[in-house]
C-alpha cells in the first residue's frame, strides 16, 4: 500500500509548527521549488536572497518565507505537500489585490472549498485578475501595427514601384505597387493567445464569468492566431506600444509571466522535481502600498515617481538606487521602502541593511530636493504608539528636519482581520500629516 501524502501547513513568515517540517525536507522543498515563484509585474525588483523557508537562529525554528502557495514534491521515498497561506488571512490578501488592480474580486471568484487545493485557489484569483486587466486594456481594440504590402495587377494600390513594374507591364500589362495597412500586432496577439490557452487548461478560467470587453479581445485574437508560435524573450522585450495602446502593457506583461511559469513547470515535470506555484507577498505588499498612496496622495498634489537613480555614476562601483515608493510635489519629495517582514516593535525587527538602505535613498534625494518624509513601511503586528515610531529629524537632533518614521498598517496574524480598512485609513492619515 502506498504511503499517504505528508501535508505540511504554514503561514508566511511564521514558524513551521509540525514535526514533519524537518531540515532535510525543507531543504528539498527550497531546492526543488526555488524557481516556482510567480510575479504579477514583469518589472518587479525581486530580492534574490529571500527564500521559501529559512532557519531563524534567534528562535531556533524553521520559518516559512514571504511567499504563499503550494508545492508537491518527493523527498526520500515519501511524497510531501507544503501549503503556505497569508498570515493576515485571505480577506486581507483579496483587499490588497483589489487595490492593486482596481478590481472587485467577486464572491464566486474568491470562494473555495476544503476539497480545492490552495494552489488552484491562487490560480483562480490570477485568472480573474488577468481577465480584468484584459477587459480594461481593450479600449481601442487589440494593438495594431502598420505593415508593408505588395500588390501586382492592372491597378495601383498605394505607391507605384516603377523599376520593378517595367518587365511585368510589357509581359502582362500589370504593375507592382506597395501600400501600408494596419494589422493586429502578431507578438501581442500570440502572447495573449498562449496565456489564454494556459489559463483555460490550468487556471480554471472557464469557471469565471468573462467580461464582454475581455471576450471581444479574445475573439479578435482568435481571428488572427490559430496556432501557437514560439516567441523568444527578445520578441517580448522588443514590443513597442503606441500611446493609444499603452493600457495593454500590464496584461501583456502578466501574460508573459504566465507563459514562462508554464514552460518552467513542463521542464520540472520532465525532471520529476515536483510542481509548485507561489506568489511573492513582498511584491503584493509593495504594489498595494503604491496603489493606496497614489489614490490618496494625488488629491493633495503628490504624484508617484518611478525612476532609477545612479550612485557614483561613471565609477566602477556605481550602483542603482531603486526606492520602492517615491512621491513628489513641486520641489518636495517623500521616499519610503516597503518591507513585508514581521514588525512587532522589537529592536531586531528593523533589519540593519533595510535601515541603512532607506537612509541612503533619503540622502541621495537631499542632494536635489527638499525631503518632507521617509522611512520603512511594514504590516504591523502589534498596537504601537506611533508617536514613538517617528522622528522629526534625520538620524539625530542635529540632523536635517524631516519626518522619518517606521510605519505601516496594523494587521493581526493568522486570523481574518475585520479592521483592515480602518487601519488602512489611519495609516493614510498619518502619512498625509507627515508630508503636510
Amino acid at each position: 500500500m502506498a504511503e499517504p501524502l505528508k501535508h505540511i501547513y504554514a503561514f508566511d513568515c511564521l514558524p513551521f509548527d509540525t514535526e514533519a517540517a524537518t531540515a532535510d525536507v525543507l531543504q528539498e522543498f527550497m531546492q526543488s521549488q526555488s524557481k516556482n515563484v510567480f510575479w504579477f509585474s514583469a518589472g518587479y525588483n525581486a530580492d534574490d536572497e529571500n527564500k521559501l523557508a529559512e532557519y531563524d537562529y534567534r528562535s531556533n525554528q524553521w520559518t516559512a518565507g514571504r511567499f504563499v502557495g503550494e508545492a508537491v514534491f518527493m523527498h526520500g521515498q515519501s511524497d510531501y505537500k507544503i501549503t503556505i497561506k497569508p498570515r493576515f488571512g485571505e480577506k486581507v490578501l483579496f483587499r490588497m489585490l483589489e487595490e492593486i488592480f482596481n478590481i472587485r474580486i467577486t464572491t464566486s471568484a474568491s470562494q473555495t472549498s476544503k476539497s480545492v487545493d490552495w494552489l488552484h485557489y491562487i490560480k483562480r484569483i490570477i485568472a480573474f485578475i488577468w481577465l480584468q486587466k484584459l477587459a480594461n486594456a481593450n479600449l481601442h481594440g487589440v494593438p495594431k501595427t502598420q505593415v508593408q504590402r505588395e500588390h501586382k495587377g492592372q491597378t495601383i494600390k498605394g505607391r507605384l514601384d516603377v523599376r520593378r513594374s517595367i518587365k511585368p507591364f510589357y509581359q502582362s500589362s500589370e504593375v507592382i505597387s506597395s501600400y501600408r495597412e494596419k494589422q493586429v500586432d502578431s507578438h501581442i496577439a500570440q502572447i495573449i493567445f498562449q496565456a489564454y490557452q494556459i489559463l483555460k487548461s490550468d487556471f480554471e478560467i472557464g469557471k469565471i464569468n468573462i467580461p464582454d470587453s475581455a471576450k471581444d479581445a479574445i475573439n479578435q485574437v482568435h481571428t488572427v492566431v490559430q496556432n501557437k508560435v514560439h516567441l523568444s524573450e527578445s520578441d517580448y522585450r522588443n514590443i513597442k506600444y503606441k500611446d493609444i495602446y499603452l493600457s495593454w502593457k500590464p496584461v501583456v506583461d502578466l501574460s508573459w509571466d504566465i507563459i514562462k511559469q508554464k514552460q518552467l513547470s513542463l521542464k520540472q515535470d520532465k525532471a520529476k522535481q515536483g510542481f509548485g506555484f507561489f506568489i511573492d507577498m513582498a511584491e503584493v505588499w509593495e504594489q498595494y502600498l503604491r496603489a493606496t498612496l497614489k489614490k490618496h496622495l494625488l488629491p493633495h498634489g503628490w504624484r508617484s515617481k518611478n525612476e532609477k537613480q545612479i550612485a557614483y555614476k561613471g565609477y566602477f562601483f556605481q550602483r542603482e538606487l531603486i526606492p520602492d515608493l517615491v512621491f513628489q510635489k513641486e520641489n518636495e519629495i517623500a521616499v519610503w521602502d516597503a518591507k513585508y517582514k514581521r514588525m512587532k516593535g522589537r529592536y531586531y525587527d528593523v533589519d540593519r541593511s533595510d535601515f541603512f538602505q532607506i537612509h541612503t535613498y533619503i540622502q541621495y534625494q537631499l542632494n536635489h530636493k527638499t525631503v518632507k518624509a521617509g522611512g520603512l513601511l511594514y504590516p504591523i503586528s502589534c498596537s504601537p504608539n506611533f508617536d514613538e515610531y517617528k522622528s522629526p529629524r534625520l538620524i539625530n537632533e542635529e540632523g536635517v528636519k524631516l519626518n522619518f518614521s517606521i510605519d505601516g498598517i496594523e494587521l493581526s496574524e493568522a486570523e481574518e482581520n475585520e479592521k483592515h480598512i480602518q487601519a488602512e485609513a489611519a495609516f493614510i492619515n498619518r502619512i498625509i500629516k507627515s508630508i503636510s
